[in-house]
């Protein structure tokens, strides 16, 4: 029970470090002179970095297998991610690349979960 907890705060944590993260973006992207050509790039940073948050936090409650914990809390983080687009837009379409940027953004909450873990000190 008290991993799920984890779970869900991690998730929850890094669903609004993204929220904030886009919101920032969207105020630079308003108020200055940054192109809308780096939108691509720059949302998959902000994902990128809430999962890596995501594996972080569960790495760090958890202790040990930050790993496993990392990529568990990255694959959930990616489907919860995929199912919020497949209802918000009608004419979805998984492509493969798609497929690539799950697997990466997964890897990268397994290497959050590593730093969380050893950023632990007993």
């Amino acid at each position: 029970m008290k991993r799920a907890t984890y779970f869900l705060k991690a998730l929850g944590y890094s669903y609004l470090i993204t929220i904030v993260l886009v919101l920032i973006y969207n105020l630079v992207l308003t108020y200055t002179s940054v192109s809308v050509s780096t939108m691509p790039l720059m949302t998959s940073i902000i994902v990128t970095l809430g999962i890596a948050c995501a594996g972080f936090y569960i790495g760090y409650k958890n202790g040990s297998d930050g790993f496993l914990y990392g990529i568990l809390a990255g694959a959930l983080y990616v489907l919860f991610m995929i199912i919020m687009y497949f209802l918000a837009n009608e004419n979805f379409k998984f492509e493969m690349n798609m497929l690539y940027k799950m697997l990466l953004n997964t890897l990268t909450g397994g290497i959050g979960g590593i730093i969380g873990v050893n950023m632990k000190k007993d």
